[in-house]
């Protein structure tokens, strides 16, 4: 990718790796001993990989306009005639994309589009509860499912997540506690297994506002 000398840090690292590029910027030999403790994978690396392993598909947004134009690509490319969205914030990125959005009639949609609680880095799951779904089960949900986060949300585990959710929600927690992958496998927080439907799982990451 021409751009990826400007994309510094973990995500410019992550598109070598799925393109298959060597990393630019290595560690020389010398400085590298070979009786150093091996380092932990970084919690942002390891969720891409297993998000991406699982069928997902992942697109690194560096700024929000990157989102118009990879919406845009998205419902062209999977034929999306209008997309079911309640979040008001995300509502003015799909305006931005050009695509239709119905706030009410989700049967009539062909893909829904939401924020998530957190990213779960150990298995590459898309955290979600009631508050993004509006309680409805994933299986009544579009084919295709769009989520759209920011890097900030990435933690370590499912532990983490509810941690959060906990913290964010005091004394309010939402019901369905839900973690998702691609193509979609659901579960409850506590398990890593869980029932799988097939549904076209989308993942736009914005970088965080500096």
């Amino acid at each position: 990718m021409a751009e990826s000398k400007k994309k510094t840090g973990f995500f410019g690292k992550f598109l070598n790796v799925l393109s298959g590029k060597p990393e630019e910027n290595t560690t020389a030999p010398e400085t590298e001993s070979l009786f150093s403790s091996s380092k932990k994978e970084p919690v942002d690396l390891s969720f891409v990989k297993n998000f991406t392993a699982s069928g997902g598909k992942f697109l690194y947004c560096e700024k929000e306009s990157d989102a118009y134009e990879f919406l845009a690509q998205i419902a062209k490319e999977s034929h999306l005639n209008s997309i079911f969205c309640k979040e008001s914030n995300l509502k003015s990125i799909l305006q931005n994309a050009g695509v239709k959005i119905l706030a009410d009639d989700i049967k009539s949609a062909d893909a829904f589009c939401s924020s998530c609680e957190y990213l779960i880095s150990f298995n590459g799951g898309i955290m979600i509860t009631a508050n993004q779904t509006m309680g409805i089960n994933l299986s009544e949900l579009p084919e295709t499912f769009i989520t759209v986060a920011r890097t900030s949300q990435i933690v370590e585990n499912l532990r983490s997540g509810l941690t959060g959710i906990r913290s964010k929600y005091r004394g309010n927690i939402p019901s369905q506690i839900t973690t998702i992958k691609g193509p979609i496998k659901a579960s409850s927080p506590e398990e890593a297994g869980g029932s799988t439907c097939n549904k076209e799982v989308y993942l736009l990451l914005l970088e965080d506002q500096q």
